[in-house]
């Protein structure tokens, strides 16, 4: 729908919205499932090694991509952005790490705070 009513730049925005909302929602879902884990038992033992095989990757998918929205829609705004997206480039995966990732986007644009 947004390809064929909008800009392609409109839809673009439009599709990296739709991947931060799943993969809030996807991160959200592992979360749960490492809460059942820590409860024990034989739901733990089924779900503890592919919780703790894709944690890690998890987190690293939702903070790269909500990076990668926050800059199309800079762009968007007529503004420079930083493409690809600091947490892209530090390998950012825990909240922490993207917070500082996002932090530096003026250093990596060459600007620098006064």
């Amino acid at each position: 729908m947004a390809v064929k009513t909008g800009t392609p730049e409109a839809a673009q925005l439009v599709a990296a919205e739709c991947v931060v909302l799943a993969e809030t929602k996807d991160h959200q879902n592992w979360e749960l499932i490492g809460k059942v884990v820590e409860q024990g038992g034989m739901l733990a033992k089924v779900l503890g090694p592919a919780y703790k095989a894709v944690e890690n990757d998890e987190d690293h998918h939702l903070y790269h991509t909500m990076g990668w929205c926050r800059e199309l829609w800079i762009q968007s705004l007529g503004m420079p952005p930083v493409l690809p997206p600091p947490e892209e480039v530090r390998k950012v995966e825990t909240a922490i790490g993207a917070s500082r990732a996002e932090q530096r986007r003026d250093e990596m644009l060459g600007h620098h705070k006064h």
